[in-house]
């Protein structure tokens, strides 16, 4: 009698947790989403420590939303009393993409215990990868604004290759804010997956990958321009580019520095293919390994 009961009560607990694990994963998206949205449309002014590699850097960061558009000022903290801040333009909060369909087959999303980041209670959210080919994502989320407040980029070998932090902020909801319904700012979302262009194809993609924009970049002081393909898998993006034969190195004039970062340099069809993305060095290789020239 008593290996039955036993035996029920495993049954029934296995039903629990086949039960929970969806619904854990849905309050887990609806936080990033309602994360992706705060960063752009909430008023916040604050000071955070953003760390890359072994570098540590200070950003003063002031966001504000005015006739239904966003403002944003960086500026880097120099170290010492007497030392002057920096403008910054390549770091923002609106480097975290909209939420896409495709993210949930590629990442388990899971919620984690809660932490007190900047004077303020948050949610872990974890976006584990399903595969080797991109990076484990870990943010904690403030439930009520939906503001991010701490966020993690964590590889294989469980190194944090990335990680941001406030410590101090304040946040006001803006009188004129941009509504949910709106289109996202350019900068923060990106367009539905497109048809591959003609000439250039991939003759497959890491899985949850998909080609989303195809750009031409006109070259400066006469130089040819540049192609630009952007691939997503619904959390991060690559950025392929492309550049034709003769043109010179494409490495100084991208000028990302970044300990997430990694830039993959070939040649494809005597053309220069540079790629770069928050993913793993393998990934980037295997897409420029099946990037064709199709005339």
């Amino acid at each position: 009698m008593l290996t039955t009961k036993y035996t029920v009560s495993i049954a029934v607990l296995a039903g629990v947790l086949a039960w929970s694990t969806p619904s854990v994963a849905h309050e887990a998206g609806d936080l990033l989403a309602k994360m992706r949205t705060a960063v752009h449309t909430l008023d916040y002014t604050g000071t955070l420590v953003y760390s890359q590699g072994n570098e540590l850097s200070n950003y003063q960061i002031s966001h504000k939303v005015e006739n239904g558009a966003e403002k944003e000022s960086v500026v880097r903290l120099a170290q010492g009393a007497n030392a002057a801040g920096e403008n910054v333009e390549s770091f923002s909060l609106a480097k975290f993409q909209q939420v896409q369909p495709q993210m949930e087959e590629v990442y388990a999303l899971d919620l984690g215990g809660q932490e007190f980041v900047a004077n303020r209670n948050c949610q872990i959210v974890v976006a584990r990868p399903r595969d080797k080919m991109r990076y484990l994502q870990r943010y904690c989320i403030e439930p009520d604004t939906g503001m991010l407040l701490k966020y993690s980029l964590v590889d294989r070998a469980h190194n944090a290759v990335e990680q941001l932090m406030f410590v101090n902020l304040e946040i006001a909801v803006p009188a004129q804010a941009v509504t949910p319904s709106a289109a996202p700012p350019a900068n923060s979302a990106l367009p539905a997956a497109q048809p591959p262009a003609t000439d250039w194809v991939f003759a497959s993609l890491p899985a949850g990958f998909q080609q989303v924009q195809d750009l031409r970049q006109e070259g400066a002081n006469g130089l040819p321009p540049i192609r630009q393909i952007i691939l997503s898998d619904g959390m991060t993006s690559v950025s392929v580019f492309i550049a034709p034969p003769g043109a010179p190195s494409m490495l100084d004039s991208i000028g990302i520095s970044s300990g997430a970062m990694n830039i993959y340099a070939t040649e494809v069809a005597q053309h220069q293919v540079t790629l770069v993305g928050e993913v793993p060095a393998l990934t980037l290789q295997r897409i420029s390994e099946n990037l064709q020239y199709a005339r």
